[in-house]
């Protein structure tokens, strides 16, 4: 793990996890120095993948005069379903999450088939059988192998109402189809880059999409994670919606340029440190 204060300005905390699409090298763009310690407060922003504990890596990094940018129960909000669907119900499709996989009586008593199927955190790595399930005996077979299912198994099964995704060209055969879905990242609720989520497939674009990040930005002023992703889609019926939300410190770029992230991010940053280094009747 490496520890770099990049531009004087923020501290990375780092370890490459073997990811194109998440691993940066931050020295190949930026000034990094490592300092032997840190002043009290530094902000900080993990790039280590997905942490097990995120309590007590804060709380570690706090002893070492860090600030990760994201709190825990922040971290929580944006990560966990159950915790930004409530603020988000209207943005994003019907959800129910349970304790344990439920019958396939409950489920029809409150979805119609197909529903799509996944965990708390996330899908098994967008594997369609696993996540769009057809009928009663499809979800027979689901159950059995989501609780065998090494991303599924701890995770609380989140039933969520199908909608229909305006299909793009290409995509990865058995996983979920590839459609017009964008990743897109906010630093304190401004917008510090996004890009395609399906970057794999062939390049697409949207000629509205501004409007789809005007539903992005709706989501992030409602959660108020100071660095969030917020993935969203167009529907076959042209609408705009949430798929998803995380702690961006976890999540991959896709197809985000990530260069122009840390620069926005960086600046946002400095800006910051002016206002709160000046006095206080010339803050504005």
């Amino acid at each position: 793990m490496d520890i770099a204060l990049l531009e004087n300005t923020l501290a990375i905390v780092a370890q490459p996890v073997g990811v194109s699409v998440y691993d940066f090298d931050f020295a190949l763009y930026f000034d990094c120095r490592h300092p032997p310690f840190f002043a009290p407060d530094t902000p900080c922003v993990l790039r280590v993948g997905a942490v097990e504990d995120y309590p007590a890596r804060y709380a570690e990094l706090l002893e070492l005069g860090l600030r990760p940018v994201n709190s825990p129960s922040e971290h929580e909000r944006a990560s966990e379903l159950d915790h930004w669907y409530p603020l988000l119900h209207d943005l994003t499709p019907r959800t129910r999450i349970f304790e344990r996989l439920p019958p396939a009586e409950r489920i029809e008593a409150e979805f119609a088939w197909p529903i799509f199927l996944k965990g708390s955190r996330q899908t098994s790595k967008h594997n369609a059988k696993l996540s769009v399930i057809g009928d009663r005996e499809h979800y027979a077979w689901a159950v059995e192998q989501y609780q065998r299912d090494p991303v599924l198994h701890w995770q609380r099964p989140a039933v969520r109402e199908f909608v229909p995704l305006a299909p793009v060209a290409g995509g990865i055969a058995g996983k979920v189809p590839a459609s017009l879905e964008f990743r897109s990242f906010w630093w304190r609720g401004t917008c510090v880059g996004w890009g395609r989520y399906w970057y794999q497939a062939a390049a697409y674009a949207c000629d509205d999409i501004e409007a789809g990040l005007a539903i992005a930005a709706e989501a992030a002023r409602r959660l108020q994670v100071p660095f969030l992703v917020v993935d969203i889609a167009k529907t076959a019926d042209g609408r705009w919606i949430v798929i998803e939300c995380n702690d961006a410190q976890e999540s991959g770029y896709a197809a985000a340029p990530p260069r122009a992230i840390w620069d926005a991010v960086l600046a946002a940053v400095a800006a910051e440190s002016k206002r709160e280094s000046a006095p206080e009747g010339d803050r504005p």
